[in-house]
């Protein structure tokens, strides 16, 4: 599967502009034929590689990051792919457009996208039909709903509205290519407000989103608000590595940055999450992630699971599995029984 789709597929795939590929590629997971008739070899089997998400059990820790399937519309394809869980949205709390085309742009050498998409969005109530049928179908894989805001009472209808149709809900703090939001729910204060009120109200674990930093005086920031939401009792964060860059070739004139070339950004940003939280706080590693050696790295580093997004674009409709095989591979080479044991380490 993985030879056909690189050798042929991928090249089909990237002689297109990039977002036409990502819809066909959401086209075609709108079903569940034929990726069910194959779901069988996908899933994660081996024991070792279940865990704990917050209050999520995993079959494996990898999972989808939010941004490919924006809208809930590929759920029934992807739950087959053998991911831990499937992150759905941005969701947002009306329709929206998004930023003007062109807003993804691929760097093959380097095996990394940039964007500008800007939080294109159907909308709650599209949404959550969607998420509502699905989860009426009792479906293989956990589905965490990522939703975005602009204040508090609209955090909490969409967080309301979507919460009974998943197993979790993420908080996307804020969008870096969305214009019109200026990064309020970055000041501490008015963090904590939103926190507390929508933990009063939760059932189902609560994830935290926050967006990435550009430089020191953001990054004290992002390790204070990530404090705080361990101090809250929030169940797990994530802090992407990605950064921004300037690129001509998008409408905006610069995009955010995913792939290879936010790794070491993203592992050391595990690093520093746990040296803030000090395991009081499910980490989801976010950014860069690829194979098996490098979800072990940033595990090691601390975090209880990693979201995968581009790594999808350039290995194929089977990273998942792919990388939980190879998971088990660097397990088995260090002698690791359990992935607990990983984040043992990274506490030791």
């Amino acid at each position: 599967m993985s030879a056909l789709y690189e050798s042929l597929l991928r090249p089909l795939l990237f002689s297109l502009p990039a977002e036409t590929a990502h819809e066909i590629g959401k086209f075609a997971l709108r079903g569940d034929f034929p990726w069910n008739v194959v779901a069988s070899a996908r899933q994660p089997r081996d024991a070792r590689l279940r865990t704990t998400l917050g209050r999520l059990e995993l079959a494996s820790p990898v999972g989808l990051a939010a941004g490919f399937d924006k809208n809930g519309e590929a759920l029934n394809g992807l739950q087959h792919l053998g991911y831990g869980y499937l992150t759905v949205g941005s969701i947002l709390p009306a329709r929206r457009t998004g930023n003007p085309r062109p807003r993804l742009i691929r760097y093959p050498d380097r095996q990394s996208l940039l964007n500008c998409y800007g939080l294109p969005s159907h909308g709650l109530e599209a949404c959550v039909s969607r998420l509502r049928h699905f989860a009426a179908r009792a479906p293989r894989t956990p589905v965490i709903a990522n939703i975005d805001a602009p204040s508090t009472d609209l955090y909490l209808r969409s967080f309301d509205a979507v919460e009974p149709h998943v197993a979790a809900v993420e908080l996307g703090m804020q969008c870096p290519n969305n214009t019109e939001d200026h990064g309020e729910f970055h000041n501490p204060r008015v963090f904590e407000t939103l926190l507390k009120a929508v933990l009063a109200r939760r059932r189902k674990p609560v994830f935290v989103k926050i967006l990435s930093f550009q430089d020191d005086e953001q990054k004290n920031n992002r390790l204070e608000l990530a404090a705080i939401a361990a101090r809250l009792g929030v169940d797990g964060i994530t802090l992407p590595g990605t950064w921004r860059q300037n690129e001509p070739g998008l409408s905006l004139g610069y995009g955010h940055s995913s792939g290879h070339m936010v790794f070491a950004k993203t592992l050391q940003t595990v690093r520093d999450l746990h040296a803030v939280t000090r395991g009081r706080i499910a980490i989801k590693a976010n950014g860069g992630i690829f194979n098996g050696e490098e979800a072990f790295q940033v595990l090691a580093a601390g975090a209880s699971a990693v979201e995968i997004l581009t790594a999808f674009v350039y290995r194929g409709w089977d990273v998942a599995a792919r990388i939980n095989r190879e998971l088990m591979a660097v397990l088995d080479r260090e002698g690791v029984r359990e992935l607990r044991e990983i984040r043992e380490l990274a506490s030791a």
